[in-house]
């Protein structure tokens, strides 16, 4: 694809296959199929969203698969995707790949944003696309938060960090894979997924022993496993390490907003996203 066009993007919405104790607390009632559609600081969440993606230059076509247009109507220029709301971040991954494919055929990449991200920022989409544009060799690319630009907006945020030898970080909301690749890694999708979910961030936020475990049954990791406990680890080395052993070239790009990063998971993460939407994005009385 020309790397000055506006690249298609899968939008992920709809309900988790068991529904969270976020959705219990703040929609007890069951009215909405979605977290995406809470109403927050006088929109619902993924309108806040929204309204950043399109103002980025980089993002054309946007396709949300999850909800349908009656669930979300919508006065963006959405092309929805007609698919079971509570299926898992994997079957929503494939199956959105397809319809971009037949509609794009020769985009190499799908890039998938999450749809709970109402903090993120236009600057912050932006800053990614212009890393990607300049590592489009890469097969996979996943945007990263420093946890410390995190800390003075969410000072208890409760994110997995990883902790390298040069930065401590977290998981953004926006990642890309080159097409070919989604059925070499199916299970890593999948198993990282499961493991994320059963982690217990309320408890310890720096430790990813789920995900290390999982891991370790490749015993090539083993040397990234030892050298991350010892706290030696670095970023770039994560990112050789795992792509001589998947045999892909993967690139993490750090992004320093806290609202790239910062999710509506837990309960109390919606009281903070309120906050945070209100002081970054509500123009002042």
């Amino acid at each position: 694809m020309n790397s000055e066009t506006a690249f298609p993007v899968l939008l992920l919405a709809g309900s988790d296959p068991d529904r969270r104790e976020l959705m219990k607390v703040y929609d007890p009632g069951r009215n909405l199929p979605s977290k995406a559609l809470l109403p927050m600081a006088g929109k619902r969440v993924l309108d806040w969203q929204l309204e950043a993606m399109a103002g980025s230059k980089y993002i054309g076509q946007i396709y949300l698969i999850g909800l349908s247009q009656k669930e979300f109507p919508s006065a963006f220029d959405l092309s929805f995707i007609p698919f079971k709301p509570n299926s898992s971040i994997l079957e929503k991954i494939q199956f959105g790949a397809g319809v971009i494919k037949q509609d794009h055929p020769a985009i190499e990449h799908i890039i998938v944003f999450s749809g709970d991200a109402p903090g993120m920022s236009t600057s912050s989409i932006d800053l990614f696309f212009g890393s990607f544009r300049q590592n489009q060799d890469a097969d996979l690319l996943i945007g990263v938060v420093p946890e410390d630009v995190t800390l003075d907006f969410f000072p208890d945020h409760k994110r997995v960090i990883g902790k390298f030898k040069e930065i401590s970080v977290y998981p953004g909301e926006i990642y890309v894979f080159r097409r070919k690749i989604i059925p070499l890694i199916e299970d890593e999708i999948r198993q990282l997924t499961i493991q994320r979910r059963q982690f217990d961030r309320q408890k310890d936020t720096s430790k990813l022993i789920p995900v290390l475990r999982y891991l370790a049954k490749k015993t090539q990791l083993w040397p990234l496993i030892i050298k991350y406990s010892l706290g030696k680890l670095s970023i770039t080395e994560l990112e050789s390490i795992l792509s001589r052993v998947y045999r892909i070239k993967m690139k993490a790009i750090i992004v320093p907003d806290p609202g790239f990063g910062m999710d509506l998971d837990l309960p109390e993460d919606f009281e903070k996203l309120t906050n945070y939407i209100k002081l970054t994005k509500m123009p002042a009385s």
